[in-house]
Protein backbone atom coordinates (compact mmCIF):
# COMPACT_ATOMS: atom_id res chain seq x y z
CA UNK A 1 0.00 0.00 0.00
CA UNK A 2 1.32 3.60 -1.09
CA UNK A 3 0.65 6.85 0.81
CA UNK A 4 -1.32 8.41 -2.22
CA UNK A 5 -4.28 10.91 -1.20
CA UNK A 6 -7.50 10.71 -2.82
CA UNK A 7 -6.81 13.85 -4.66
CA UNK A 8 -3.71 11.76 -6.36
CA UNK A 9 -5.98 8.79 -7.43
CA UNK A 10 -8.25 11.85 -8.52
CA UNK A 11 -5.36 13.19 -10.65
CA UNK A 12 -4.33 10.01 -11.81
CA UNK A 13 -7.39 9.10 -13.20
CA UNK A 14 -8.05 12.53 -15.00
CA UNK A 15 -4.97 11.55 -16.61
CA UNK A 16 -5.39 8.10 -17.28
CA UNK A 17 -9.14 8.57 -18.85
CA UNK A 18 -8.17 11.66 -21.48
CA UNK A 19 -5.47 9.28 -22.68
CA UNK A 20 -8.42 6.74 -23.18
CA UNK A 21 -9.98 9.10 -24.55
CA UNK A 22 -7.60 10.75 -26.92
CA UNK A 23 -6.54 7.16 -28.70
CA UNK A 24 -7.02 7.60 -32.58
CA UNK A 25 -9.67 5.56 -33.67
CA UNK A 26 -7.69 3.72 -36.31
CA UNK A 27 -5.96 2.94 -32.85
CA UNK A 28 -8.39 1.83 -30.84
CA UNK A 29 -9.62 -0.18 -33.29
CA UNK A 30 -6.19 -2.27 -33.99
CA UNK A 31 -5.66 -2.20 -30.35
CA UNK A 32 -9.08 -4.06 -29.99
CA UNK A 33 -8.64 -6.46 -32.16
CA UNK A 34 -5.47 -7.45 -30.41
CA UNK A 35 -7.18 -7.38 -26.91
CA UNK A 36 -9.86 -9.53 -28.23
CA UNK A 37 -7.55 -12.16 -29.72
CA UNK A 38 -5.11 -12.40 -26.59
CA UNK A 39 -7.63 -12.35 -24.52
CA UNK A 40 -9.74 -15.13 -26.69
CA UNK A 41 -6.21 -17.34 -26.40
CA UNK A 42 -6.33 -17.40 -22.53
CA UNK A 43 -6.55 -20.78 -21.23
CA UNK A 44 -9.12 -19.03 -18.44
CA UNK A 45 -10.89 -17.85 -21.60
CA UNK A 46 -11.21 -21.31 -23.08
CA UNK A 47 -12.34 -23.23 -20.12
CA UNK A 48 -14.75 -20.75 -18.84
CA UNK A 49 -18.39 -21.79 -18.78
CA UNK A 50 -19.18 -18.28 -17.34
CA UNK A 51 -17.75 -14.95 -18.40
CA UNK A 52 -19.04 -11.86 -16.51
CA UNK A 53 -17.98 -8.94 -18.52
CA UNK A 54 -18.64 -5.36 -19.42
CA UNK A 55 -20.30 -3.34 -22.06
CA UNK A 56 -18.41 -0.71 -22.40
CA UNK A 57 -18.93 3.19 -22.72
CA UNK A 58 -17.32 3.55 -25.80
CA UNK A 59 -13.72 4.43 -24.70
CA UNK A 60 -12.63 1.21 -23.07
CA UNK A 61 -11.63 -1.61 -25.20
CA UNK A 62 -14.41 -3.32 -27.06
CA UNK A 63 -14.99 -7.02 -25.80
CA UNK A 64 -18.77 -6.59 -27.63
CA UNK A 65 -17.57 -9.09 -30.90
CA UNK A 66 -15.42 -11.95 -29.23
CA UNK A 67 -18.69 -11.75 -26.45
CA UNK A 68 -20.81 -12.51 -28.94
CA UNK A 69 -18.88 -15.51 -30.33
CA UNK A 70 -17.95 -16.83 -26.79
CA UNK A 71 -21.92 -16.60 -26.31
CA UNK A 72 -22.60 -18.42 -29.92
CA UNK A 73 -20.08 -21.27 -28.91
CA UNK A 74 -22.27 -21.92 -25.64
CA UNK A 75 -20.21 -19.43 -22.66
CA UNK A 76 -22.84 -17.99 -20.85
CA UNK A 77 -22.29 -14.24 -21.34
CA UNK A 78 -23.43 -11.72 -18.36
CA UNK A 79 -22.93 -7.95 -17.67
CA UNK A 80 -23.83 -5.26 -14.90
CA UNK A 81 -27.32 -3.70 -14.64
CA UNK A 82 -28.05 -1.39 -11.98
CA UNK A 83 -31.60 -2.69 -9.75
CA UNK A 84 -33.91 0.70 -8.24
CA UNK A 85 -35.18 -1.27 -5.80
CA UNK A 86 -32.11 -1.49 -3.57
CA UNK A 87 -29.70 0.96 -5.44
CA UNK A 88 -26.65 -1.55 -6.20
CA UNK A 89 -25.62 -3.57 -9.08
CA UNK A 90 -26.14 -7.05 -10.15
CA UNK A 91 -24.78 -9.17 -13.08
CA UNK A 92 -27.41 -9.85 -15.45
CA UNK A 93 -27.34 -12.58 -18.18
CA UNK A 94 -26.96 -11.68 -21.97
CA UNK A 95 -29.62 -12.76 -24.61
CA UNK A 96 -28.97 -13.96 -28.16
CA UNK A 97 -29.16 -10.60 -29.27
CA UNK A 98 -27.16 -9.01 -26.95
CA UNK A 99 -29.96 -6.49 -25.99
CA UNK A 100 -28.34 -3.47 -24.45
CA UNK A 101 -30.10 -0.49 -23.19
CA UNK A 102 -29.14 2.54 -21.40
CA UNK A 103 -28.79 2.68 -17.87
CA UNK A 104 -27.76 4.32 -14.98
CA UNK A 105 -24.52 6.28 -15.34
CA UNK A 106 -25.45 5.71 -19.38
CA UNK A 107 -23.82 2.59 -19.51
CA UNK A 108 -25.12 -0.48 -21.46
CA UNK A 109 -26.76 -2.70 -19.43
CA UNK A 110 -29.19 -5.84 -20.06
CA UNK A 111 -32.74 -4.87 -19.65
CA UNK A 112 -35.45 -5.83 -16.84
CA UNK A 113 -36.63 -8.74 -18.23
CA UNK A 114 -32.84 -10.54 -18.52
CA UNK A 115 -32.52 -12.98 -15.37
CA UNK A 116 -30.26 -12.26 -12.68
CA UNK A 117 -26.67 -14.43 -12.73
CA UNK A 118 -27.01 -16.76 -9.91
CA UNK A 119 -24.32 -15.70 -7.24
CA UNK A 120 -22.63 -19.89 -7.11
CA UNK A 121 -22.09 -19.24 -10.95
CA UNK A 122 -20.30 -15.82 -10.53
CA UNK A 123 -18.27 -16.97 -7.70
CA UNK A 124 -16.37 -19.45 -10.49
CA UNK A 125 -16.93 -17.07 -13.32
CA UNK A 126 -13.74 -15.50 -15.48
CA UNK A 127 -13.94 -11.82 -14.84
CA UNK A 128 -13.38 -9.53 -17.93
CA UNK A 129 -12.59 -6.12 -15.82
CA UNK A 130 -13.04 -2.73 -16.81
CA UNK A 131 -10.62 -0.03 -15.04
CA UNK A 132 -9.70 3.39 -15.15
CA UNK A 133 -5.64 2.47 -15.06
CA UNK A 134 -3.72 -0.78 -14.21
CA UNK A 135 -0.23 -1.72 -13.16
CA UNK A 136 1.33 -5.26 -13.84
CA UNK A 137 1.14 -6.71 -10.38
CA UNK A 138 -2.46 -6.75 -10.96
CA UNK A 139 -3.44 -3.18 -9.11
CA UNK A 140 -6.62 -1.43 -10.23
CA UNK A 141 -7.57 1.67 -10.45
CA UNK A 142 -11.58 2.06 -11.23
CA UNK A 143 -13.95 5.29 -11.20
CA UNK A 144 -13.87 5.67 -7.78
CA UNK A 145 -17.47 4.05 -7.14
CA UNK A 146 -16.70 0.64 -5.57
CA UNK A 147 -18.73 -1.33 -7.98
CA UNK A 148 -15.70 -4.37 -9.08
CA UNK A 149 -15.07 -4.09 -5.56
CA UNK A 150 -18.07 -5.66 -4.22
CA UNK A 151 -18.59 -7.72 -7.14
CA UNK A 152 -14.92 -9.51 -7.04
CA UNK A 153 -15.20 -9.80 -2.85
CA UNK A 154 -15.50 -13.53 -2.62
CA UNK A 155 -15.08 -14.90 -5.91
CA UNK A 156 -12.84 -18.41 -6.63
CA UNK A 157 -12.49 -17.39 -10.65
CA UNK A 158 -10.01 -15.33 -12.33
CA UNK A 159 -10.32 -11.63 -12.58
CA UNK A 160 -8.56 -9.77 -15.49
CA UNK A 161 -8.47 -5.95 -16.16
CA UNK A 162 -8.67 -5.42 -20.05
CA UNK A 163 -6.95 -1.80 -20.88
CA UNK A 164 -5.13 -0.36 -23.49
CA UNK A 165 -1.36 0.28 -23.13
CA UNK A 166 -2.33 3.86 -22.06
CA UNK A 167 -3.83 2.68 -19.04
CA UNK A 168 -0.58 1.20 -17.18
CA UNK A 169 1.22 2.72 -14.91
CA UNK A 170 4.31 1.87 -12.46
CA UNK A 171 2.63 1.21 -8.96
CA UNK A 172 -1.37 2.33 -8.34
CA UNK A 173 -2.26 3.04 -4.65
CA UNK A 174 -4.04 0.00 -3.12
CA UNK A 175 -6.07 -0.10 -0.32
CA UNK A 176 -7.12 -3.10 2.13
CA UNK A 177 -10.70 -3.54 0.52
CA UNK A 178 -8.97 -3.82 -2.91
CA UNK A 179 -8.49 -7.10 -4.58
CA UNK A 180 -5.74 -7.17 -6.88
CA UNK A 181 -6.46 -9.12 -10.05
CA UNK A 182 -4.73 -12.73 -11.54
CA UNK A 183 -3.75 -11.07 -14.77
CA UNK A 184 -3.96 -7.82 -17.10
CA UNK A 185 -4.40 -8.06 -20.74
CA UNK A 186 -3.26 -4.68 -23.28
CA UNK A 187 -3.11 -4.55 -26.93
CA UNK A 188 0.85 -5.17 -26.40
CA UNK A 189 0.98 -7.98 -23.46
CA UNK A 190 -0.88 -10.39 -20.84
CA UNK A 191 0.71 -9.65 -17.55
CA UNK A 192 -0.08 -12.10 -14.99
CA UNK A 193 0.45 -11.26 -11.68
CA UNK A 194 1.99 -14.98 -10.51
CA UNK A 195 4.72 -14.44 -12.89
CA UNK A 196 5.68 -11.19 -11.17
CA UNK A 197 5.74 -12.47 -7.63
Amino acid sequence: MTDQTPTEKQLLRREKLQARRDLAPDYRKSADLSIRARVETLPEFRQAKTVAAYAGDGTEPDLIPLLRKARAEGKTICFPRWREEDSRYEMAVADEAFTLVEGKWKMPEPPRDAPSMPQDMLRKALWLVPGVAFDRKGGRLGRGKGIYDRFLAGIEGTAAGIAYDCQMTAALPMEKHDRFLELVVTESAVFRRSELE
